[in-house]
């Protein structure tokens, strides 16, 4: 067998080297064109599908998410808005139970006058110091000139009565049907006696005119009807001195009284009977 000679060898070792150089080489080759072609495809695919495929999708999260917040923040409101009506009309109804519950005491305090428990129907806006209709009339026993009584006192005489209403003159209005005769309990347990005239609405005071003009009158002191004639019971508040004018001759000739406090604002009232006795 023919031996290669030692040249040979040498050349065969170069050819085999560049060889697998040369492969080695293409396949480098190969594979850098290979990842450039798959970048631009992949470039090209995010830049025409991907990527406004997310923006898409990003836009109608968005979307969705702020379409959520709008509702919940209307759902909110209106929550609010509810709870702001609940606790107005939970005030009315307290302020209501708690007419309904000072007429009952009072009615218990004074058993045996006859009394007509009825509601406030309506309130002129324009006259709101003059007048109220209450529900209840002629068949229910009410008669003109019968006093009528919120939970915290007098607050003024029928005027006119319908079948099934009454119209009631405030004792704020400018005229009342007639006077009414109170008395101002003193100190010493004693009482004096005087007429209600009328009212000044520019002080908020009624004006009385007492029958005894030495009498010591003091602010503070209550004043109440007097039940004299018999015509209105006794004992029914009207409201509180707060002061009095003296002449010159240091005779006082009125006495100012404050109304009682829920004047301007009562749902309820009870109409009090002629000729209820005291009590």
């Amino acid at each position: 067998m023919r031996r290669f000679s030692k040249l040979q060898k040498i050349l065969i070792i170069l050819i085999t080297f560049f060889f697998l150089l040369g492969c080695l080489m293409l396949s480098v080759r190969q594979n850098s064109i290979s990842n450039i072609g798959y970048s631009a495809w992949t470039y090209l695919k995010y830049g025409l599908f991907d990527s406004p495929a997310k923006s898409v999708t990003s836009a109608v999260d968005d979307f969705s998410n702020l379409w959520h917040a709008y509702q919940d923040n209307t759902y909110l409101n209106e929550q609010l808005a509810n709870q702001r009506s609940y606790q107005t009309l939970y005030a009315q109804e307290r302020n209501r139970n708690l007419e309904l519950q000072g007429l009952l005491e009072l009615k218990n305090a004074m058993p045996e006058a006859q009394q007509i428990t009825c509601e406030v129907i309506e309130r002129s806006t324009q006259a709101w110091n003059q007048t109220v209709t209450v529900s209840a009339g002629s068949v229910d026993g009410v008669k003109n000139n019968f006093i009528v009584v919120s939970s915290e006192g007098v607050v003024g005489l029928v005027e006119s009565v319908q079948d099934h209403t009454s119209i009631v003159s405030l004792l704020t209005s400018n005229a009342l049907p007639n006077d009414i005769t109170v008395q101002i309990s003193m100190e010493d347990g004693t009482t004096v006696e005087g007429v209600l005239r009328g009212y000044d609405a520019a002080q908020n005071r009624y004006e009385v005119t007492l029958f005894d003009h030495e009498a010591v009158v003091l602010p503070g002191q209550k004043v109440s009807t007097s039940g004299k004639g018999g015509t209105y019971a006794s004992g029914l508040v009207i409201g509180s001195v707060t002061g009095t004018i003296v002449n010159d001759d240091a005779i006082i000739s009125t006495v100012y009284v404050e109304p009682i406090e829920n004047i301007n604002g009562f749902s309820y009232v009870s109409i009090y009977t002629e000729g209820t006795p005291q009590p």
